[in-house]
């Protein structure tokens, strides 16, 4: 009896302490030393295509209120809308597998140099339920915790949700049916204009914090305030030089050199495209920068290359140099179709735009701003454009280049690589 006594009050002081440490060892069990998602492939003109049919199909403006529509999403485009809707992270990946009757979510994060491993890896299986779904598992690392085990705390955060956030219930109501099928997922909603208004205010503190709108406002305001000291045609290093200058000086009094450098090329991006900051902070115009003077700014004294070149920065920047430079390939296969034709140089200039992001983005941000504070050239980060053929209809692009996939295609690729690697930014 002594010993029972003795066992019963040893799990009674141990328990406390194991549902303390369990997440913590989860964590822990967790860290591997490779990745469970693979490197993504490239993404194609073809995706960006079906993306926009999709957008297209389901534009809100086209909806009415009350109306209830279905939707199919293919596994690889729910998978590039997955890669641009996450917020940017150095090594983050994320990959969704879908099957009939069931779908799984992987979760590759790169860590900081630490003795235990190398990687996050963590894994959701879910199955269908009537016209829903269920957990199934989630595994952490190599371990496997059965849905069963934490459908409780599934339940528990569910009821949580709904009665804390009014969205989360909307959303839950106007969603009518989720199928799970061979590489797709079949979505019926309903829509509700309200709800996609909160969901988006939501959505804008989620992918844009605070800090991050405060650092879009200076630059923004930065631009406009250029704007009406420069002159009103001129090259974008004119403009460059003192947004850089900028991101410099707020690095070096505290901010962070890549978070600085991504509000840059945010700001840049809207005011090349005369977009409204007021819809893109969800604010008052009272509380905002004057838009910018308009302005021509040039690459090459080209005003659509450096429209370009600041377009495919602010797309890197959000959402990564794949879906950039995609983006831009499907512009020219559309131009070839009728429209000014497809041109090279305007591929180059969205790659240069591209490559200066993806670099003031990663380990060398500090160094990219004093470089580019320090009255950089156009050459220096935007290499010529010589001998690449533009103005290409559909019929001549297929007769010199076939496809995408074609070597004569590629070369001319390489050769837009080489020049923009060979700028003296790069080296």
């Amino acid at each position: 009896m002594r010993v029972f006594k003795f066992l019963f009050k040893l799990v009674l002081f141990l328990l406390p302490i194991l549902l303390l440490s369990a997440p913590v060892l989860l964590l822990l069990l967790a860290v591997q030393p490779l990745p469970l998602v693979k490197e993504s492939g490239s993404v194609e003109h073809g995706d960006v295509g079906r993306a926009r049919e999709l957008l297209q199909r389901h534009d809100p403006r086209d909806l009415e209120d009350g109306e209830i529509r279905p939707v199919t999403v293919a596994e690889r485009d729910l998978n590039l809308m997955l890669g641009a809707l996450l917020p940017p992270a150095a090594g983050q990946r994320t990959a969704v597998d879908l099957d009939e009757g069931s779908a799984s979510f992987y979760y590759s994060l790169l860590l900081p140099e630490n003795p235990v491993g190398k990687y996050f890896n963590l894994s959701t299986h879910l199955v269908q339920q009537g016209d829903g779904m269920r957990l199934q598992s989630v595994q952490f690392g190599d371990t496997v915790l059965p849905g069963w085990l934490l459908n409780p705390a599934v339940l528990a955060g569910d009821r949580y949700l709904k009665n804390r956030f009014e969205e989360y219930r909307g959303a839950m109501a106007a969603l009518h049916e989720v199928q799970l099928l061979e590489d797709a997922v079949h979505v019926v909603y309903q829509w509700d204009a309200e709800l996609a208004q909160q969901i988006e205010e939501r959505g804008r503190d989620f992918l844009l914090p605070e800090e991050d709108r405060v650092r879009i406002v200076a630059y923004y305001g930065e631009i406009s305030r250029q704007s009406r000291l420069l002159s009103s045609s001129g090259s974008l290093a004119t403009l460059l030089q003192p947004l850089f200058a900028l991101a410099q000086k707020r690095s070096e009094q505290g901010g962070d050199p890549q978070a600085e450098n991504r509000a840059l090329f945010l700001a840049l991006g809207l005011a090349s495209r005369e977009g409204s900051l007021e819809s893109l902070l969800g604010r008052d115009q009272a509380d905002l920068p004057s838009p910018p003077r308009a302005m021509r700014f040039t690459l090459l004294r080209r005003p659509d290359l450096s429209n370009r070149f600041s377009l495919a920065a602010a797309i890197t920047a959000t959402a990564g140099g794949a879906l950039a430079n995609a983006v831009g390939v499907f512009k020219e296969i559309d131009d070839s179709r009728g429209g000014s034709g497809f041109s090279f140089p305007d591929l180059l200039a969205d790659q240069a735009g591209v490559a200066l992001a993806e670099a003031a983005l990663a380990s060398r941000a500090a160094e990219i701003q004093r470089f580019m504070a320090d009255s950089p050239r156009e050459s220096d980060f935007m290499p010529g454009i010589s001998q690449l053929s533009e103005g290409l209809q559909q019929m001549e692009f297929k007769s010199r280049f076939e496809d995408l996939d074609s070597a004569s295609y590629a070369q001319v690729i390489d050769e837009i690589e080489s020049r923009i690697a060979k700028s003296p930014i790069y080296r």
